[in-house]
């Protein structure tokens, strides 16, 4: 998605007042459970979206897809196991989208 800068990947703001989410704060936000995402600056909570969801587990599952469909050799395959999922951690701040939860 293109955002209004002409950006098609960026780290989210606050919907609310426009605060500047960091990659550590999404980061820590998406880390097992999807913890809402709560703006520094006013306090406004922010839900990750049902497609964000979606996205992170279609990753995964074209990866797990991609390493047992493949032949490939166990020393290759053991450091894809290790990199491709480390990558789309690496950049899912990136393309994390959240929601404000004005029903606080």
């Amino acid at each position: 998605m293109i955002s209004e800068r002409g950006v098609f990947l960026g780290i989210q703001k606050c919907e609310t007042c426009g605060y500047q989410f960091t990659w550590r704060e999404v980061q820590k936000a998406i880390r097992w459970t999807y913890k809402p995402l709560v703006c520094r600056k006013c306090g406004t909570k922010h839900k990750v979206t049902m497609q964000t969801r979606l996205l992170l587990a279609l990753l995964s599952g074209v990866i797990v897809l991609i390493l047992i469909v493949s032949k490939i050799p166990f020393y290759l395959g053991t450091a894809l196991v290790i990199i491709l999922p480390l990558t789309v951690i690496l950049f899912f701040p990136y393309f994390a989208k959240y929601k404000a939860n004005h029903k606080q």
